[in-house]
C-alpha cells in the first residue's frame, strides 16, 4: 500500500456507511469529520485507551474488547471506541480491511459504535499497530474505582485465567499446539472469543463491588498488584481456589509460562464485602465465578501456593506472553 492516508473509497466502503446506529450517537465517522459527539444525558463520560501489540490473528477485535472491559471495570456502559492503525507499506488493502471487519464485528456485538480514529500508512511500523480509544458512561453512584478496595473485602474472579493468552498463543502457533491438545480443548480455545468480554460481569458488579479491574497485561499477579497499590492495602491470594482449563495449563505447560501472570481479558477481578450476592447473579447469568482470597490492611501481597508456601509479591509482572511472541 503508498505510504500516507488511507484511500477515502476503502474508508466509505468498510467504516462510514458500516456502523452500529445508536441515537445518542450524534456526530460519526465521515469525510472531513475529525470528532465524535456523543450525548450522554447527565451521566458521566468514562474514557480509556489500550494499544494491541501481542496479537496478529484477531488484532481488530480485540482492540475493541479490551477498552471495552476497561470501561467495564470502571462500571460505565461502553458506547463507542476510536481506533488508530497504523500499517507498514509492505500491507495489503486485504489485510487493512480484515482489521477493519474485526473491529466492526466487535463494534456490532457489543452494541457501540465506531467513533472515529485515523488510519495510515507508515514506514515507522513493521506490524499493524492498532490503539484504541473507549468511551463509555455511568450514572455517577455507580462508577467504580480500582483504588477501592477495603479490608476484608473477598477477592472474586470471574471466568478462568490465561483466556487471552492461551487465544493468542494457539493463534499464533496452531500447528505446534493441536500435538498436545485434544480436539475438545482445541474447541475450548476457539470459543475463547466468546469469553473475552467482561462488560456483562462488570454491569452486574458495579452494585456490589467497592473496586474491580479487568485481568490483562500481567494476568492475576498484575491485577492484584495494581489493585492494591491503588488501595493502599494488601492481598492473601490461595492457589487451592484458582481454577484453570485444562487448555490454559497445557499451553502454558508448553511454552513454561506462569499462567498467573498470563494476560487475561474475560477475567475481571471484583473486590466487594457482598460476595454472595455477587456470585449469585453472575452465576444466575452464566458467568462461572469464585472467590481466590481477600483483601487485609498491611500493605503486602501474599501468594499462597497449594503447597502452603507463600510468595510475596513486590513487583508488577511482565506479561508471561512476552517470552514467546
Amino acid at each position: 500500500m503508498k505510504i500516507g492516508k488511507i484511500p477515502i473509497e476503502i474508508l466509505k466502503e468498510h467504516v462510514f456507511n458500516q456502523n452500529t446506529p445508536r441515537s445518542d450517537i450524534l456526530l460519526s465517522p465521515n469525510i472531513g469529520e475529525d470528532s465524535a459527539a456523543v450525548d450522554i444525558d447527565r451521566e458521566i463520560a468514562v474514557i480509556t485507551m489500550d494499544p494491541i501489540t501481542a496479537a496478529d490473528s484477531m488484532s481488530g477485535y480485540l482492540s475493541v474488547v479490551v477498552v471495552c472491559n476497561d470501561l467495564a471495570a470502571a462500571g460505565a456502559e461502553p458506547i463507542g471506541v476510536l481506533c488508530t492503525i497504523l500499517v507498514p507499506p509492505e500491507s495489503s488493502q486485504e489485510e487493512f480491511i480484515q482489521i477493519l471487519h474485526e473491529i466492526r464485528k466487535a463494534c456490532k456485538r457489543f452494541n457501540i459504535c465506531l467513533l472515529g480514529g485515523h488510519s495510515e500508512v507508515s514506514p515507522i511500523v513493521t506490524k499493524p499497530l492498532i490503539v484504541s480509544t473507549g468511551f463509555g458512561k455511568v450514572q455517577k453512584d455507580m462508577l467504580i474505582s480500582t483504588s477501592k478496595a477495603k479490608v476484608g473485602d473477598k477477592i472474586v474472579i470471574t471466568k478462568t485465567l490465561g483466556i487471552e493468552g492461551t487465544f493468542i498463543l494457539y493463534n499464533k502457533e496452531k500447528e505446534k499446539l493441536k500435538t498436545i491438545l485434544t480436539p475438545e480443548e482445541v474447541s475450548e480455545i476457539k470459543n475463547y472469543i466468546n469469553k473475552l468480554s467482561v462488560i456483562e460481569e462488570g454491569l452486574v458488579a458495579r452494585k456490589y463491588a467497592s473496586s474491580m479491574h479487568d485481568i490483562t497485561e500481567g494476568g492475576l499477579i498484575g491485577a492484584i498488584y495494581e489493585v492494591c497499590k491503588a488501595s493502599k492495602k494488601g492481598a492473601r491470594i490461595y492457589e487451592e481456589k484458582i481454577v484453570l482449563s485444562s487448555s490454559v495449563k497445557k499451553v502454558s505447560s508448553f511454552y513454561n509460562l506462569n499462567p498467573y501472570k498470563l494476560m487475561s481479558s474475560g477475567s475481571m477481578l471484583i473486590t466487594t464485602d457482598k460476595e454472595n450476592e455477587l456470585i449469585y447473579e453472575l452465576k444466575e447469568k452464566g458467568i462461572d465465578c469464585y472467590v481466590i482470597g481477600e483483601i487485609v490492611e498491611e500493605p503486602k501481597i501474599e501468594f499462597i501456593s497449594s503447597s502452603g508456601k507463600i510468595t510475596l509479591i513486590d513487583e508488577l509482572p511482565i506479561d508471561e506472553i512476552y517470552k514467546v511472541v
